[in-house]
This record gives C-alpha cells, sequence and structure tokens, in this order.
C-alpha cells in the first residue's frame, strides 16, 4: 500500500516540476498551422504538448542541417560559398599578378601557399628599389588581408560549430524528457 502512495506522490511532483497538468491541451490552431507550413502531417497530432515536440524536434532538424552546411562550406574552399569565392577570386588575381598561374578547382589555400613564395622573391629582387619595394608592400598588404579575412572565416565557423552543438545537446535532452513526460502520462 505504501508504495502506490508513494508512486501518486511522484506523479504530482513529476507534473509540478515539468509545469505540466496531468489534462492535455488540445492541439492550438497557432500550432497547428505551424506544423503545417513546416510540412509536417498533423492527423496524429492531437495535443498541444505533442504539437511542441514536433515543433522542437523540427526546429533541431533545421539547425543540425544548417550546422553541417556551415561546416561543409568552412572545409571546402572550393564549394558555393560566396564569401569564400570572392576571396578566391581576389587570390586568383594577386596570383596572377605575381605571374602565377592558378587552376579553377584550385582551393584558396593551395592559391595562398604559392603566393608567399612569390612575394618573398620579388621583395628579395626588389633591392633597395623604392617604386619596386612599394609595390611588394602593396602585394603583401592584399595578400596578408586575403589570409587574415579567411582566417576570420574559418575561426567564426568554428565558433557557430561549438556553440550549436551545445545547444542541439541540451535541446535534445529537453526534447527527450518532453516526450518521456507525455509517453508516462499516456499523452503520447
Amino acid at each position: 500500500m505504501t508504495g502506490s502512495i508513494s508512486a501518486i506522490g511522484n506523479i504530482g511532483m513529476s507534473t509540478s516540476f515539468l509545469g505540466l497538468t496531468s489534462s492535455a491541451q488540445k492541439l492550438t490552431d497557432a500550432t497547428k498551422k505551424q506544423l503545417e507550413s513546416l510540412g509536417i502531417d498533423t492527423t496524429k497530432i492531437t495535443t498541444e504538448t505533442q504539437g511542441q515536440t514536433a515543433l522542437q524536434q523540427s526546429q533541431q532538424t533545421q539547425q543540425s542541417q544548417s550546422s553541417q552546411q556551415t561546416q561543409n562550406g568552412g572545409q571546402n574552399h572550393t564549394g558555393g560559398n560566396a564569401e569564400i569565392q570572392a576571396l578566391k577570386s581576389q587570390a586568383s588575381a594577386l596570383a596572377a599578378q605575381l605571374g602565377i598561374t592558378v587552376a579553377s578547382n584550385e582551393k584558396l589555400s593551395d592559391i595562398l601557399a604559392a603566393i608567399q613564395p612569390a612575394l618573398d622573391a620579388k621583395l628579395s629582387a626588389a633591392g633597395n628599389d623604392q617604386s619596386k619595394l612599394a609595390e611588394v608592400q602593396q602585394l603583401e598588404s592584399e595578400f596578408n588581408s586575403i589570409s587574415s579575412s579567411l582566417s576570420d572565416m574559418q575561426a567564426q565557423r568554428s565558433q557557430q560549430a561549438q556553440g550549436s552543438q551545445g545547444s542541439q545537446a541540451i535541446s535534445t535532452s529537453l526534447s527527450s524528457m518532453a516526450v518521456m513526460n507525455m509517453v508516462y502520462h499516456g499523452l503520447s
């Protein structure tokens, strides 16, 4: 008898802890519209809790896909990322000024790696000629700007990837708790 009283006490504590009540709210029109706009079938979703859980899962999926695309863009310097492509164009133009031929499928990091020795050689060849030294300084400045922009983008993507992984872990934990609570209360 004590076991059943204890279990009832735990049910009350669980629901009050999560801010839920034992009576389930019917799915609201606003949530239903949000679900349908995301292409989620609402015929099996009858409560607001189920609807909110489905919305959270959809958001997690979208965040995960967005994070994956960001990570892929940061690793593939020949990809469709507009910022990378702009830097690649600048680096290719700089390489051309130095007499370096660049293939269209070459990675930005490879282009930059080829430019550095050419700049060093041009600096050595300039000697004490002030006009040539000024030209090399301008080219080096452009090279440093491209390299710095690339480093900044990579660092930013790395931070975003780390932040989204932490958020996903918390969100997944909360979602799991909500599903377990729904199952426990027979709402699922």
